[in-house]
């Protein structure tokens, strides 16, 4: 017996009620994925990677993500710890540490097949172990150079060893080895005064010297920022990125690309050893470095995109981090094996002679 038009309406009606009910034969909703992202840095860096990738991301494919900020040595440390049962699925560590998670087998091969952008991005920002396997992304090129008040440092630096020019004597501010660029910055004070990495005892002696005389040691960049924006210092060695903002902020702060080259670095996306969400994962890894991602990176952070689809604006590109007339070319990128076999030792020492 078939059903009268009010029965009928009455039915769809229920049907449609019924779909409409949460968790109750919803069939059109996707499952939502669920990520959690360390490792991001913080300040202005935190920001410009919610806002570039992870918020993006999400609006894109309906993921919810629990997110914590972090300096790459506490990333590390959480990686570590957690190896057994890992809490974080996707973490970005800058080159250094990465390199150090690498080694250590902390982080998860990412299947090429996921990385519908690759063809598009620099060869070497796409970081193998040496078995072949793509165990990192970079998502940004960055480098350290020279920041300081215009109205309170009357001569320009323009080299890293005008650090200790006696006119900066207690208004300087540098970083410590738990920075990604501490141990290269290190490195490279050692070579431009004599020494390398097989004799840090220039480095070591220029550094202590600094520090005697009143330097300030600080490890994230936003804490560099706040020494300069706060007036306890006047000068820093300081990521170019944290200068911007703070000229953005109304400050005073200038940027010097040393004269002997910026000291860089790369930041990475990686994906963890056995995350519980790899798939997802993968797929953030994939946008990061996506031309739309790092366009919008590059513009806000002012770190060196990775793939050639991007074009900058050209108040962005005089940005860049390798400064107004230097190039990729000139960032001075100390070989990270040398770093990760002396980082202990080095870091033991400087706390011993520098961080008395």
């Amino acid at each position: 017996m078939g059903l009268s038009f009010k029965a009928g309406r009455l039915l769809s009606i229920m049907v449609g009620a019924t779909l409409a009910i949460p968790g109750i034969l919803v069939g059109t909703a996707a499952a939502q994925d669920t990520l959690n992202v360390g490792g991001i840095y913080g300040g202005v860096w935190a920001d410009s990677i919610r806002a570039a990738i992870l918020t993006p991301y999400q609006q894109k494919t309906n993921t919810k993500m629990n997110i914590e900020e972090g300096i790459s040595s506490v990333t590390l440390a959480k990686l570590r710890q957690q190896k057994s049962d890992p809490a974080l699925d996707v973490v970005w560590i800058d080159r250094i540490v990465s390199d150090q998670a690498i080694l250590e087998g902390l982080v998860e091969p990412i299947d090429a097949a996921v990385l519908s952008n690759l063809a598009d991005v620099a060869p070497n920002a796409v970081i193998k172990d040496k078995a072949g396997n793509i165990v990192a992304l970079t998502t940004g090129y960055w480098a350290a150079g020279i920041a300081y008040n215009t109205k309170e440092i009357n001569t320009r630096p323009q080299s890293w060893l005008d650090l200790a020019k006696p006119e900066y004597k207690g208004k300087l501010a540098v970083y410590t080895p738990e920075n990604a660029i501490g141990l290269p910055l290190l490195v490279t004070i050692a070579e431009l005064k004599g020494g390398g990495p097989d004799n840090m005892d220039p480095g070591f002696a220029f550094f202590r010297d600094l520090v005697k005389n009143g330097a300030i040691m600080f490890a994230g960049s936003p804490a560099g920022g706040n020494l300069l924006a706060n007036g306890e210092a006047a000068i820093a060695t300081l990521a170019s990125t944290q200068v911007w903002d703070l000229q953005a902020k109304g400050f005073p702060i200038a940027y010097v690309a040393p004269k002997e080259g910026v000291v860089g670095g790369d930041i990475r996306v990686h994906v963890v050893k056995g995350a519980k969400n790899k798939a997802a994962a993968m797929k953030l890894a994939n946008f990061a470095i996506s031309a739309e991602a790092q366009e919008s990176l590059a513009e806000r952070l002012l770190v060196g995109p990775v793939n050639k689809k991007v074009k900058l604006k050209p108040e962005t590109a005089a940005k860049m981090p390798w400064g107004e007339t230097g190039s990729p070319d000139t960032i001075r990128l100390v070989d990270p094996y040398v770093i990760i076999d002396k980082r202990d030792a080095w870091t033991a020492r400087w706390n011993k002679e520098v961080a008395q």
